[in-house]
């Protein structure tokens, strides 16, 4: 009887076992079909036209899935795999369910091309949200969510919220159709200053700005009550672009009535930046208040009100002085102290008084800011675009009376002391007065044990001002660089080492006459030296010498000849390459070489456009500016 009812049990457990197991695996087989039904119902078989119609319909936004078709069955099935594991995530289906219409373009094909302006320049494949009226609102590729899927939800949310201020908003920048001397005009009129939206063609952060930005109620109103907006081609109007300093874009440029910048940001900007960009720009017209070329009236207020006259020396061609005009002389602080304590004057020292002013006050380079007493006398110097902190620093020391005049009548009286020693060549080293800084330190260097460059800060100085290939210190240095390899690093060594190596390779053009001349013999015997000296680098030294010294000669063809040369050695980089051509663009003339150097950069674009669809270029492209050099160099040939 015992063994009997045993058995009776053992068999009903069996059968619940496996009752319990098949309704498992029915339940598994059930879970993974809703699931691949889900799956199925993401993408819809729609074109972007239905899409953007049912979206609009059902108050959703369009997801795009910007592909190319495979090219084999086995990377289709990888497409498939990668996808069905994205989108079987529950959240993200929830999330499609809801929000979005999604499809699949192939960008190879005629609605692919057709669709293409839509993604601004975005690259794929890619996963696009899309406003119904074909206004993107934000990109994220599939690479990245194979990592992080997690990624899907934020773009898909902040597209949301995007799409909902957008649906929300109905007001826009006016931008007026003037031109910009009727512009100024106006605004000398109203006393307002001027917004320019400086944009370029197939710039996508321009497209995003008038999308997203400028359509925004609260940025419409404050920049239409504040500011007269003009909307510029910056690509066209060259003489404005290269007038302001612009080189990227968008540019965001704020001028006054008489043409001046007071303010400038680029970049693709949120609303609320974007309007703390106008706010600075108002803030800042106030600026510095400088007279205007009138050397004898800055001189005789300077006299009466027992100050400092702070000149700036510039020229209309200069960029540093632009850039220092728009971000530093505009800064509020800046405005405040100099104001207060200085009698201010702008020269352009190519002009009226400027001419005789510049051979007086020995101006050489642009911009020069010189600190002069009321007699006429510099007490300070500054050439270069300081900072706002550094410019701030130096007019402190000159106001003090502990400037550069300070200093050199301290050396001439005898005072060595190391702190005197130390602030007098940084005195000498930023009015660019090289050679004077490079004779203190010689002579300082004398007197002191050769040890002592083995300290920071002796070291420092000989890497500031000692550049003589031929001073017994330099050539010191350089037989003994293994011992301060140890002490300061082989790469940092190096590089001083070769850059005083490479300054004496630069040397040997000079002025006859109207006409600058290469010493040949001379430069073959510099090269021969320093190829038996076993400089490292010695031959990138000289490569870069001779295109340096084919520019300064102007002998354009043998620059072209040795840059192809570095070209073919993969020796150039992109941002190189693109300051070789800005030269080329503006200083030959030769028809047959600007076309040769346009195939510098068609060749660089086509790379550069084939790394982008294989998913290898870099944050930092060249491509546009590569298309554009090119384009520029066959302007005037065509």
């Amino acid at each position: 009887m015992y063994e009997g009812e045993l058995l009776k049990w053992l068999s009903m457990k069996i059968n619940k076992l496996s009752r319990i197991i098949g309704f498992a695996c029915l339940l598994l087989v059930l879970t993974v079909s809703v699931n691949a039904q889900k799956y199925k119902s993401v993408f819809k078989n729609l074109t972007w036209e239905q899409a953007a119609e049912l979206a609009q319909k059902e108050g959703k936004i369009v997801l795009v899935d910007a592909m190319r078709k495979a090219r084999t069955p086995e990377d289709q099935k990888k497409q498939d795999a990668a996808e069905r594991k994205l989108f079987s995530i529950p959240e993200i289906m929830n999330f499609c369910d809801q929000h979005v219409i999604a499809i699949h373009i192939d960008m190879g094909s005629e609605a692919g091309q057709a669709f293409a302006p839509k993604l601004m320049m975005n690259m794929y494949p890619t996963y696009g949200f899309f406003m119904p009226n074909g206004d993107i609102l934000g990109v994220v590729s599939p690479y990245l969510l194979a990592q992080k899927p997690e990624k899907f939800e934020e773009v898909g949310n902040k597209a949301l919220k995007d799409a909902e201020v957008k649906r929300n908003n109905n007001r826009s920048i006016q931008f007026e159709e003037i031109s910009l001397k009727d512009a100024m005009a106006k605004a000398k009129k109203e006393n307002r200053l001027i917004f320019i939206d400086a944009y370029t063609d197939y710039c996508q952060p321009c497209m995003l700005m008038v999308k997203n930005v400028f359509s925004l109620n609260k940025v419409a109103d404050f920049y239409n009550q504040n500011f007269i907006n003009l909307k510029m081609h910056f690509g066209k109007e060259k003489e404005l672009a290269e007038k302001y300093g612009t080189s990227g874009y968008p540019a965001f440029l704020f001028i006054n009535g008489d043409g001046k910048l007071v303010y400038m940001e680029s970049g693709y900007t949120e609303g609320d930046e974007f309007i703390g960009y106008g706010k600075m720009a108002l803030e800042k017209a106030k600026g510095i208040e400088f007279i205007e070329g009138d050397w004898n009236r800055a001189l005789e207020q300077a006299r009466q009100e027992n100050k400092l006259i702070f000149m700036d020396c510039y020229t209309s061609w200069c960029g540093p002085c632009k850039q220092l005009a728009k971000t530093v002389f505009t800064d509020p602080d800046a405005a405040n102290f100099f104001n207060e304590h200085f009698v201010n004057l702008k020269m352009d020292m190519e002009k009226g008084e400027g001419i005789n002013l510049k051979d007086r006050f020995e101006v050489k380079a642009y911009p020069t800011l010189l600190f002069i007493n009321g007699q006429g006398e510099v007490v300070h110097c500054l050439v270069g675009a300081p900072g706002l902190k550094e410019l701030m620093e130096q007019a402190q020391l000159a106001f003090d009376g502990k400037g550069l005049a300070y200093a050199d009548d301290e050396y001439q009286k005898g005072n060595r002391e190391p702190e005197l020693i130390q602030a007098y060549l940084t005195y000498l080293g930023n009015a660019s007065l090289d050679k004077e800084a490079e004779k203190v330190s010689l002579d300082y260097f004398a007197t002191l044990d050769r040890n002592n460059l083995k300290e920071r800060t002796y070291w420092d100085i000989f890497v500031k001002y000692v550049n003589n290939v031929d001073s017994d210190l330099f050539q010191y240095v350089y037989e003994h660089r293994d011992e301060f390899y140890s002490i300061y690093g082989e790469q940092d060594v190096k590089r001083k080492i070769q850059n005083v190596w490479g300054s004496g390779a630069n040397q040997f053009v000079h002025k006859e006459g109207d006409q600058m001349v290469l010493d040949k013999k001379g430069f073959k015997r510099y090269v021969k030296r320093m190829e038996k000296a076993k400089v490292d680098g010695w031959e990138d030294i000289a490569s870069g010498a001779e295109m340096m010294n084919a520019e300064k000669i102007g002998d354009w063809k043998t620059y072209i000849a040795l840059g192809t040369e570095r070209i073919k050695q993969n020796k150039v980089s992109d941002l190189l390459l693109y300051n070789w051509g800005l030269r080329v663009n503006k200083q030959c003339k030769d028809k047959e070489l600007r076309l040769l150097a346009a195939k510098w950069f068609d060749e660089a674009a086509a790379k550069a456009a084939k790394n982008e669809a294989e998913g290898k270029s870099n944050m930092m492209s060249y491509r546009t500016y590569f298309e554009k050099l090119a384009k520029d160099l066959k302007a005037d040939v065509q």
